[in-house]
């Protein structure tokens, strides 16, 4: 199986449809696969540079999202803020193609680009810890609950 192109695409930019596919995976993903019901509009994607991978017949099958420094959280302001990535969600017929992979690649690249030599700060499901450590990611707190799944906060030093 091929795996899909990722776009970058400003929200301003997304379609109604791409909104509304965008925030259908998320919600397959995270809520019903994961049982988790949690408040997924937060009301950070306005801000955020969206990655979208579409399969050959237009359907999102893969996104995250990139946040610069200006988001909220203990580490937003100062010349030692930090970015992130997150909702990177890959739908069930995606998985196992590396699609999940690129997101991560394509969102440090972008971060990268945007805020160049600022760490990344992530909240990543504990059971992704091997995963996210295999692109430098290292754990920096404990294990937490988030809407009853194990979570750990992990830092890129760039």
């Amino acid at each position: 199986m091929r795996r899909p192109p990722i776009r970058r695409v400003a929200f301003e930019a997304l379609s109604l449809t791409e909104l509304h596919d965008l925030l259908a995976l998320r919600s397959r993903v995270f809520v019903v696969e994961q049982s988790c019901p949690y408040p997924d509009i937060d009301g950070r994607d306005p801000g955020a540079l969206h990655l979208i991978a579409a399969d050959g017949a237009g359907a999102i099958v893969g996104c995250a999202r990139c946040l610069g420094p200006d988001r909220e959280g203990p580490d937003s302001e100062g010349p030692d803020a930090t970015v992130s990535f997150g909702r990177l969600a890959v739908d069930r017929s995606q998985r196992s193609t590396g699609l999940g992979r690129a997101l991560v690649v394509e969102s440090l690249a972008v971060l990268a680009e945007r805020w160049p030599g600022r760490d990344v700060l992530i909240g990543a499901q504990l059971y992704l810890e091997r995963f996210y450590g295999s692109f430098g990611f290292v754990p920096v707190t404990e294990p937490y609950d988030d809407f009853g799944i194990p979570h750990i906060d992990m830092r890129l030093r760039r």
